[in-house]
């Protein structure tokens, strides 16, 4: 997948395990660990659209990103509950402190400004009390993104 490279490897139960076991390692630390990437960034061609020519003080060819929208996970409830929410849920059970919201939209939706995902799956259904941040640039709507759940954007 897209981030694979940042986690474990493409099952869903190991990297649940490894979730929980990481932060119960981190956070006593006293360090804030961050679950990532919520959810479902697997491809990282047209993960995010590029929407200005100018970045970090440096044109770019905008024929490099021949999309202006960002990728649609479209996926069931079923396998996001049995898959892809997993790893999150586990994190969550161990006391994480931040979770990164991606880049790609989830049913049409931008993870970042997805209500469901965000208040409903993540802060009601699992119960986390912590903080969602964007990733670098997943900002598209700040309003929304805001109602919808997001906490704190990037930096930028």
């Amino acid at each position: 997948g897209g981030r694979g490279w940042e986690g474990h490897g493409p099952d869903p139960y190991l990297e649940g395990a490894f979730a929980y076991l990481e932060t119960i390692g981190i956070q006593p630390q006293g360090v804030v660990s961050v679950a990532k990437h919520l959810i479902a960034q697997e491809q990282e061609h047209f993960r995010f659209a590029r929407t200005s020519k100018l970045e970090m003080g440096k044109i770019i060819d905008p024929e490099m990103f021949n999309t202006t929208s960002s990728l649609s996970s479209d996926i069931d409830d079923r396998a996001i509950h049995e898959i892809y929410l997993w790893p999150f849920a586990e994190a969550v059970r161990a006391g994480v402190s931040s979770v990164m919201c991606s880049y790609n939209k989830l049913n049409s939706s931008h993870t970042c400004q997805n209500s469901y995902l965000l208040n409903y799956l993540l802060k009601e259904e699992l119960g986390f009390q912590g903080f969602v941040m964007s990733d670098w640039r997943a900002l598209y709507a700040g309003l929304d993104a805001a109602n919808a759940g997001l906490d704190m954007t990037d930096a930028w």
